[in-house]
């Protein structure tokens, strides 16, 4: 009787350690489950390339969306893209005095404690904005700013541009900077840009070069029940394929830039994820001239090359026809676009009028060779040798010169050209810089192509001054029609940004793009960490609420349960089985 009891005992013991060994298989199966959700209302994003700091007047697109999180302006764009108060209360256009009026908040304070005062905004408009922004130093330069009283203040540029300095006051390319930390210091060589103190949503806690970087939350933001996060995780991650990766095995929740075109069809298969065709910002990639070239100065020449490329083939192939062909020098955003001049695909219209231009065929079909400039970026390149391709066929010998980014700029900063290719940010402001004379000579992302026309420079300094936005974007139209028959640019298509996040993450702030990537994200949050207090689809002031318990942590609790259970009865029958 007791070797059939002991042999009994044994069996119950295995099937007890069966039980085990099931239930740990199943828990590791889960782990992917578990791991994918945020651990917490933390947002973690990727980044395809890691800033050099976080100077908010840098301007490169990595470090501006940093930087908006921890800074603020005096104005500030809304979820809708308009121009709405941020740090000021109050804000007055004296068009008399050429001047702007702001009343600041009140209560506002810097990171460390400190309050915002009228002495740091005019710190940050006389010293730091103007030498050190990227178009700071050129529409306020010469600023001085006039304290009326402990909360007000006047702001006299230099120049009186609205139709510029608007926008950038809005934008943290005017960020107000705290004057107690920087006064008397040499601004670049300070520890500032690289452990910043702002007034923004969130505050910096580290950054692990290399790595990562961590926002935190700022309890005493100036916009009540803001941020909704608690944290802000940015992981570097230099490869799209890695990206990819992440996103899928839900170590990542959202990324703005980075991903290439072929990537859509397999994410917004992906049931866990929210894939956005983002046009924000407004980017277009383009053919650029340079319009000093023996051959290419005759715009007969660049109309002729605008016909002979398939824009729409381009569309198709090198961006899964997923972006849209362009004729227009702007964006929808800031003027209509239908009164630019059409160039559809014609090889046969492109030679008669490199015919003639005067260039026509040589006896080996040749009319004459360029040189295209790219930069060593997949998209960029593979336009480029669509590009090649077309002009052989009008008799156009092209050769292609792949170059770095650094290297792409100084070349055409120096005229060292014939035309590239590149992609261009599509703001009024900006374009003032690309196409009028005087930014001849001026540098990179200033007028490289040496294109000059008198009307063009004319209505650009009717533009720069005009207040009245419905003039404005008469002068946009009338200038679009001109570039779009000189050609120094030929657009080619608006670009697409794939925004990804996960289904989990809600608010109105994605996608970004209101004003590059420099937009603050202080209305997301991670559904089950927040319950929204509004049920309007944009967030605006809310106040947080006791964190429920999110779907995962369910999850984990009944398994837990499970197991428990599993195991109690996994004794009871081993017990009884043993008497």
């Amino acid at each position: 009787m007791f070797r059939i009891k002991r042999v009994s005992t044994l069996r119950s013991g295995k099937l007890l350690a069966y039980t085990y060994l099931l239930l740990t298989l199943i828990m590791i199966s889960m782990l992917p489950i578990l791991s994918s959700q945020p651990p917490g209302n933390i947002l973690r994003v990727a980044l395809i390339s890691e800033p050099r700091f976080l100077d908010p007047y840098w301007g490169g697109w990595n470090t501006g969306f940093l930087a908006a999180q921890i800074f603020d302006s005096l104005l500030q764009y809304d979820v809708n893209g308009s121009i709405t108060l941020g740090l000021a209360k109050h804000f007055e256009v004296l068009q008399d005095e050429k001047a702007y009026l702001f009343v600041l908040r009140d209560g506002v304070k810097f990171h460390d404690g400190k309050p915002l005062t009228v002495d740091d905004v005019k710190f940050s408009f006389e010293v730091l904005i103007p030498k050190y922004d990227t178009f700071g130093i050129e529409y306020f330069a010469n600023t001085t700013v006039e304290i009326v009283n402990s909360t007000t203040v006047k702001i006299k540029p230099g120049r009186f541009l609205p139709a510029v300095q608007i926008p950038l006051m809005a934008s943290i390319d005017c960020a107000i900077l705290p004057k107690h930390l920087l006064e008397g210091k040499d601004y670049y060589q300070s520890d500032f840009i690289n452990k910043p103190i702002g007034t923004g949503p969130f505050k910096f806690k580290e950054w692990v070069k290399g790595s990562h970087l961590i926002l935190v939350k700022n309890p005493e933001y100036w916009d009540k029940g803001k941020p909704l996060l608690d944290q802000i995780v940015v992981r570097f991650i230099t490869d799209s394929a890695s990206i990819m990766a992440a996103l899928q095995a839900g170590e990542i929740d959202y990324v703005f830039r980075g991903l290439p075109y072929e990537a859509y069809s397999t994410l917004v298969g992906n049931p866990k994820l929210e894939v956005y065709l983002s046009r924000n910002p407004p980017y277009k990639l383009v053919i650029q001239f340079n319009c000093n070239h023996s051959i290419l100065s005759n715009k007969l020449v660049r109309q002729a090359i605008a016909y002979a490329i398939d824009k729409k083939e381009i569309v198709s192939k090198v961006t899964v026809g997923l972006a849209n062909v362009t004729h227009s020098f702007i964006s929808e955003r800031y003027a209509p676009t239908s009164g630019a001049k059409i160039y559809e695909y014609n090889p046969a219209k492109a030679e008669e009028l490199l015919d003639k231009a005067g260039y026509p065929r040589g006896s080996d079909g040749t009319r004459f060779k360029l040189e295209l400039l790219l930069r060593n970026e997949p998209e960029e390149m593979n336009v480029g040798y669509m590009i090649r391709d077309y002009l052989s066929k009008v008799g156009i010998k092209v050769e292609t010169k792949v170059v770095e980014f650094g290297t792409w700029l100084d070349l055409q900063v120096k005229g060292e050209y014939d035309f590239n290719v590149g992609k261009y940010w599509i703001v009024p402001f900006w374009h003032y810089q690309l196409f009028t004379t005087k930014y001849i000579g001026m540098g990179a992302f200033t007028n490289t192509m040496f294109y000059s026309n008198p009307e063009v420079d004319s209505l650009f300094e009717q533009w720069i001054v005009e207040t009245n936005v419905e003039n404005q974007k008469k002068l946009l139209v009338r200038i679009d029609e001109i570039l779009s028959t000189d050609l120094p640019w030929i657009p080619i298509y608006d670009l697409v940004w794939l925004n990804v996040k996960g289904k989990y993450v809600k608010g109105p702030d994605i996608p970004i793009g209101r004003y590059v990537f420099f937009d603050k994200l202080y209305n997301t949050y991670i559904e089950g960490y927040y319950t929204p207090t509004e049920t309007t689809p944009y967030i605006t002031t809310t106040t947080p609420t006791t964190p429920t318990q999110p779907p995962f942590n369910q999850l984990l609790i009944i398994v837990i349960i499970v197991i428990v259970l599993m195991v109690i009865i996994g004794s009871v029958v081993l017990l009884r089985r043993g008497k």
